[in-house]
């Protein structure tokens, strides 16, 4: 008798429990009811944190919601901006080692042999300064830091410093490269010729090139070729 009366007893408490649970709309506290853990559910692009979620983000690779239609880029922007090959060159490319830089002024023979104003430094002599190294970001050794891999704004300054007083050099009329035997940047006409310029250049150089450095010449007689040398050293040497 008292066993048929517990098994009655513990019948009604489980029928108890299943009327309790089918009247709460929410079965379970840690889900809400609900399969997601009470997050909203997924869109696609969404990742698995769903939208609620600190770690959601979209997984567009552009980086736009899921349910945001595409919006191609604009062509006239995009020229603007230019082209890919242009675009990787102005923000791809890295700086001259430090020894590289000396090297170029040896091949180039921009070594000192020009004539300056009383008191200014050779480009080669700035280049041999102690400072100008660190300035360059060279390696430190002792401190275990390799060579920057991209040029400071010190760094820039510093190259351009170099070719601007380089450029007495290149006007000179005993200016020889070892690189470039028998070529000379100023010609016997008093312009600037398409074999210097590729010789400071380090490649072939277009009419523009000479056109325009030719320009600088008639502008400013006395400086304008040094100018244009400069320039044109810093535009193939350093990153743009």
């Amino acid at each position: 008798m008292a066993t048929t009366m517990k098994r009655s007893i513990l019948i009604l408490i489980s029928l108890s429990a299943l009327a309790l649970s089918a009247c709460d709309e929410g079965s379970d506290t840690l889900t809400n009811g609900g399969a997601g853990g009470g997050r909203s559910p997924q869109r696609a692009g969404d990742t698995a944190g769903g939208e609620d979620s600190t770690y959601n983000h979209s997984n567009d690779p552009a980086g736009a919601p899921g349910d945001v239609p595409y919006d191609p880029p604009d062509p006239a922007a995009v020229r603007v901006v230019g082209s890919p090959e242009v675009v990787s060159r102005l923000h791809s490319c890295g700086k001259m080692t430090v020894a590289s830089i000396g090297d170029l002024l040896q091949s180039r023979g921009l070594t000192g042999g020009g004539q300056r104003p009383n008191g200014a430094q050779s480009g080669q002599a700035i280049f041999n300064r102690g400072d100008t190294a660190p300035a360059l970001g060279a390696a430190n050794y002792n401190g275990r830091v390799p060579e920057a891999p991209f040029a400071s704004t010190a760094a820039i300054s510093k190259m351009f410093d170099i070719y601007s007083m380089a450029s007495y050099d290149a006007v000179s009329d005993n200016w020889s490269a070892p690189a470039c035997p028998g070529v000379k940047v100023i010609g016997g006409d008093g312009k600037f010729t398409r074999d210097g310029i590729s010789c400071l250049i380090g490649k072939p150089a277009t009419e523009e090139h000479v056109a325009i450095a030719n320009d600088a010449i008639a502008k400013n007689p006395q400086d304008g070729a040094k100018i244009a040398i400069a320039a044109l050293l810093a535009a193939a040497h350093t990153c743009q």
